[in-house]
């Protein structure tokens, strides 16, 4: 058992001053924003000198074009909750049974969802 220790010893010592050769080549490419590809994603990606394919950002609609698309999906007396962020908030009246609920509406789609 004794000369096990001693050979792991020994050997141990061997590979900690044994010179080391490291070859990590890395490159590292940071960008902040719209991501960047070097492949095209998608036929609405737009391809931008020195950077990559990328998809344009999709202006988000009005306040009053989201009310109105609540009004035409069968709601009325439509008010506004909240207009900021991905998502409108309003509420509304079914046209059917007269039920006060509240109507989502992604700001860049325009799909209305309750």
């Amino acid at each position: 058992m004794i000369k096990f220790i001693v050979a792991s010893a020994l050997a141990a010592g061997l590979f900690a001053f044994a010179p080391v050769e490291s070859q990590a080549a890395t490159n590292v490419k940071i960008y902040l924003g719209v991501p960047h590809y070097s492949y095209r994603v998608g036929p609405d990606y737009v391809y931008r000198k020195g950077h990559g394919w990328y998809r344009p950002a999709i202006a988000k609609m009005s306040c009053e074009r989201g009310r109105k698309l609540v009004s035409n999906n069968g709601f009325r007396n439509v008010s506004v909750v909240e207009c900021s962020g991905p998502t409108y908030t309003y509420r509304a009246t079914r046209k059917g049974n007269g039920n006060r609920v509240a109507v989502y509406v992604n700001a860049r789609t325009g799909a209305v969802f309750r």
